[in-house]
C-alpha cells in the first residue's frame, strides 16, 4: 500500500534548495565516505584473525549467536563451517556478543586477551554504521544526529531520496528554508529516541527513513483537516482521491503498526517515532500560533496576485487618462516592485508623454539594470526610436544615450545604437568609455553597414588618434577589404 500527496507541482520559480541540499550531502556521504566501508570491515577482520581471536571466541559465539536466533543442531553446524573471515566479520558486528563477553570473568581476568581485542574492535569501529550509526543499547551522541545520514545500500537511499524529494519540496516552502531544516533534523532524532525508549536493541540503525517520515508528519500537521489530494497505489489498483490530510494520520500510523509484526530488517520504531514527532512538532505549535505558515502557498494563491492588481488599477487609470494620478502611483509602485518590465512599459509612455524627469529617471535606472534576456529588448528599441526625435530632449541626455549604447550593444542592435553613438560623438562632453564603445559598435556593423564603419573609424583617427581603438578599426578596415 501506498499512499502519497499529490497536492503541489513542483515551482522551480521557488526551487527546494534545503531538500536538494540534502539529498547531495546523503548521496556524497553514501558514495564517498561510506564507499570506503568494504576496505575498514576487511581491516578489521584481519586485525582479528592475526590476533588469533577467532579461535578462542568461537564456541561461545555459536552458542549465543544460536540463542539468540532459536537455530537448531544442523544450523549451528553450518554456522560452524562458514568461512573463517566470513565467521569473524559476524562475531565482530554482534554488539550484543561483545557486551556479554566484556562481562565473562575469563575476559576480565585476561589483560592478554583484552589488549588483543582492542585492536579489532577499534578497527570495526571505524566501519561507518558503527561509528556513526544508532546503537539503542549503547546511546551515543554522535550516532543520535549521524546516524540519519547513512544508508545501508543504494536501494536504501534511493527509495528514502525520492520520499525526502516529495515531501521535501513542498514543505520548505511552507515552513520556510530554515525552520524546515531544523524540523527534519529533529524529527531525525526523535525517531531514533523512541526506538531508544521502546525497543534498547544492540542493532545498529541507519538511514534518513525516521527524518523522512517525520516530512510525512509534518505534511499532515500543516494541512490539518484541509482536503488536500493524496495518490494512491493498491497492486493493480492506482489514482487520486481528496481527503482531509488528518484522515491519512492512522493509516499510516496502522501501516508502521502493523510491520513491526513482521520480521523484515525496516526499522518500524524509528518510521513511528518520526511521524509522530513531526507530526507533533508542527501541528501543535499551529494550534497556538507558534509556528508560521505560507498560507498563500497552502492554498495556491498566485504569489504575484497583489502586483497584478496594481498593474491592472494602474491600466484603469492611465485609460482614463488620469495620468497625474498615474504618474504618482507610478513613483510608489516602482519603489515596491523594482525591475518589473510590466510596469516599466506602462510607466513610460506617461513619462514620457507628461516629460516628468522624476518619473522617467526612475523608469529608465530600472530598465538598464535589467539583464540581458529579460525581455526588454522592444522597450529598448522603442526608447532608441522616440530619443531621436527632437522634441524628446529630455531622453537625449547623455547619461541616457550612454546608458542606451551599451544595453543596444549588449542585445546586438548596431542599427539602433548607431543613432545613440552619435549623438554622444556630437555632444561636447564625451564619456571616457566611447572610444571602446565605438570600436565595440564598429565590430557588430561590419559587415551590415561598410559606410558607417568609415564614419566610426574617421571619428576615431581625428577625436582618439593615439588610441588603441584607432588602430585596431584601422586593421579591422583592412581586413574587410
Amino acid at each position: 500500500m501506498l499512499i502519497l500527496p499529490a497536492e503541489h507541482p513542483l515551482d522551480w520559480k521557488r526551487p527546494p534548495l534545503i531538500t536538494l541540499l540534502l539529498i547531495v550531502l546523503n548521496t556524497l556521504i553514501y558514495f564517498a565516505y561510506q564507499g570506503n566501508d568494504p576496505a575498514r570491515e576487511e581491516q578489521a577482520v584481519s586485525t582479528y584473525l592475526d590476533a588469533g581471536l577467532l579461535s578462542r571466541e568461537k564456541t561461545a559465539f555459536i552458542q549465543s549467536f544460536s540463542a539468540e536466533h532459536e537455530l537448531d543442531a544442523d544450523q549451528q553446524k553450518a554456522l560452524a563451517r562458514e568461512r573463517q573471515s566470513d565467521l569473524a566479520a559476524m562475531l565482530l558486528q554482534d554488539l550484543r556478543f561483545e557486551q556479554q563477553l566484556h562481562r565473562d570473568p575469563a575476559y576480565l581476568a585476561d589483560p592478554a586477551w583484552q589488549a588483543a581485542r582492542a585492536p579489532a574492535e577499534a578497527a570495526r569501529d571505524s566501519i561507518s554504521n558503527f561509528r556513526f550509526g544508532f546503537v539503542p543499547a549503547k546511546f551515543t551522541w554522535q550516532g543520535l544526529f549521524g546516524a540519519m545520514f547513512l544508508h545501508g545500500s543504494s536501494d536504501h537511499l534511493l527509495g528514502n531520496m525520492v520520499f525526502l524529494f516529495i515531501f521535501g519540496f513542498a514543505l520548505e516552502i511552507a515552513l520556510g528554508r530554515w525552520m524546515f531544516l531544523s524540523l527534519y533534523l529533529v524529527s531525525g532524532m526523535a525517531s531514533h529516541l523512541f526506538w531508544w525508549v521502546f525497543e534498547p536493541s544492540w542493532q545498529t540503525g541507519i538511514g534518513a527513513s525516521g527524518a523522512v517520515s517525520g516530512l510525512m508528519g509534518m505534511y499532515l500537521g500543516v494541512y490539518g483537516l484541509r482536503r488536500i489530494n493524496f495518490f494512491y497505489w493498491l497492486g493493480p489498483l492506482f489514482g487520486y482521491f481528496r481527503a482531509p490530510a488528518l484522515w491519512i494520520l492512522p493509516l499510516w500510523m496502522g501501516k508502521e503498526l502493523l510491520g513491526m509484526l513482521s520480521a523484515d530488517n525496516v526499522n518500524r520504531y524509528a518510521h513511528l517515532g518520526g511521524l509522530v514527532a513531526g507530526f507533533v512538532l508542527v501541528w501543535l505549535p499551529r494550534q497556538f500560533g507558534g509556528l508560521k505558515v505560507d498560507e498563500s502557498f497552502l492554498l495556491k494563491e498566485d504569489p504575484d496576485a497583489p502586483f497584478k492588481r496594481e498593474l491592472a488599477a494602474l491600466d484603469a487609470l492611465i485609460g482614463s487618462f488620469a495620468l497625474d494620478q498615474a504618474a504618482s502611483r507610478g513613483l510608489d509602485l516602482l519603489s515596491r516592485y523594482p525591475a518589473r518590465l510590466a510596469l516599466l512599459e506602462r510607466l513610460y509612455p506617461v513619462a514620457k508623454s507628461r516629460q516628468d524627469s522624476a518619473l522617467l529617471s526612475a523608469v529608465l535606472k530600472q530598465l538598464f539594470a535589467l539583464p540581458a534576456g529579460s525581455g526588454q529588448l522592444a522597450l529598448l528599441q522603442k526608447l532608441a526610436d522616440d530619443s531621436q526625435a527632437a522634441d524628446t530632449k529630455l531622453l537625449q541626455h547623455p547619461a541616457i544615450q550612454l546608458h542606451l549604447l551599451q544595453s543596444l550593444l549588449r542585445a546586438q542592435e548596431p542599427a539602433r545604437a548607431l543613432g545613440a553613438w552619435r549623438k554622444l560623438s556630437q555632444g561636447a562632453q564625451r564619456p571616457a568609455q566611447l572610444p571602446a564603445l565605438t570600436l565595440a559598435l564598429a565590430k557588430q556593423l561590419a559587415r551590415q553597414q561598410p559606410r558607417a564603419l568609415g564614419e566610426l573609424a574617421a571619428f576615431l583617427q581625428q577625436a582618439y588618434p593615439a588610441t588603441e581603438q584607432a588602430a585596431q578599426i584601422g586593421l579591422l578596415r583592412a581586413q574587410l577589404s
